[in-house]
């Protein structure tokens, strides 16, 4: 006969407390269900990470692990608990069922591990009574051995940051643009930043793209700028990505940029088509801080392009996000930034 551990939550995010719990239900039984449940607007949407998110960031966490099965529940046409309690668990034993490792027949105990009290009897009667021909427990686990929850994250993610697990981090990192005209020292702010601070960085990606693809600045035409933009949106969602982001990511331009050098460099039918897709792009962008650097005194191209970056950030609603740097040195500008990073992360920064 074989034996099965349960563990479900929302895990919003899923900490190392909850991890903890996944390991004691594998090793405990022959195989573990992890079941992902929540519903449009529950407390993980409300932070950016709703369940779908949730599920994918999960099963990130447990790949390759043959003895873990990652598993969703959506609760949206469930009455929220407690009224919504016998449907919740008919849908849950419905997808049991569905998700064996083995046949049922061969089930000998369903192992449950749960974190209130409250659910110990209406599981252990439901499935007790539902599933005859298997013994069905129950285990309360000890919270208090590891004093951190979802609350506590949510409302502190930096401060808690080494009990995140890491595929959920990324829905906490706090992302900051540097944006300006080219040659002001944005590549040069970024990278001493993100050295700072520890964390990844992303590159300008038209300064590769130019070299690899042998063409000049003047010569980009609308295929180029499009791949430019999208390639630089994916630059940046790798680096938010990486293991090597911790609690702030610095990018180097973004899909604005692209948008906006397309429009100073070539205006016609399909430029104009493009920016649709820019502008689809720019949405699914999410900055917690705009660094926008000062132009060159003097030089008419840089004036333009940082006037035409102003409007551009203004389009999209972000003015209360940007800061327009003032120094006039490298150095002014670099303690500006550093200013606005320290205080963005508050009591979350630990260097």
């Amino acid at each position: 006969m074989k034996n099965l551990g349960v563990y479900f939550g929302t895990f919003a995010p899923c900490h190392v407390g909850h991890f903890e719990q996944i390991i004691r239900a594998k090793r405990e039984n022959d195989h573990a269900l992890v079941i992902v449940s929540g519903y449009d607007g529950d407390r993980g949407d409300e932070h950016g990470m709703n369940l779908n998110h949730r599920v994918k960031a999960m099963r990130q966490l447990c790949a390759g692990d043959e003895n873990v099965t990652i598993l969703k529940l959506d609760e949206t046409d469930i009455p929220r608990y407690p009224k919504g309690w016998k449907l919740w668990l008919e849908k849950m034993s419905g997808i049991i069922s569905e998700n064996m490792p083995y046949p049922k027949e061969k089930l000998g105990d369903l192992t449950f591990y749960v974190g209130e009290e409250e659910y110990i009897d209406p599981l252990k009667d439901f499935y007790t009574k539902n599933w005859n021909n298997v013994s069905t427990n129950v285990i309360l686990v000890d919270r208090q051995v590891l004093k951190i929850s979802g609350t506590n994250i949510r409302e502190s993610a930096l401060i808690n940051w080494d009990y995140v697990t890491r595929p959920f981090r990324r829905f906490f990192v706090q992302n900051v643009l540097v944006i300006g005209a080219p040659d002001t020292g944005k590549s040069k702010l970024v990278q001493d930043l993100a050295r700072r601070y520890s964390t990844s960085y992303s590159v300008e990606y038209k300064k590769d793209y130019l070299v690899d693809h042998q063409v000049r600045p003047d010569e980009l035409d609308v295929k180029d700028f499009h791949a430019i933009g999208i390639g630089q949106f994916d630059i940046n969602r790798k680096n938010i990505h990486s293991p090597a982001t911790r609690k702030v990511f610095f990018a180097d331009t973004d899909v604005m940029t692209a948008k906006v050098m397309t429009r100073l460099s070539d205006s016609n039918e399909a430029s104009n088509r493009l920016y649709d897709v820019f502008d689809y792009y720019i949405q699914l962008q999410n900055w917690s801080l705009i660094l926008l650097l000062p132009p060159a005194e003097d030089v008419e191209y840089d004036n333009t392009v940082y006037k035409e970056l102003q409007k551009e950030i203004e389009s999209n609603n972000l003015m209360n996000l940007t800061h327009e740097l003032s120094g006039t040195s490298y150095r002014d500008i670099y303690q500006e930034a550093h200013s606005l990073v320290d205080k963005m992360l508050a009591d979350g920064k630990d260097n």
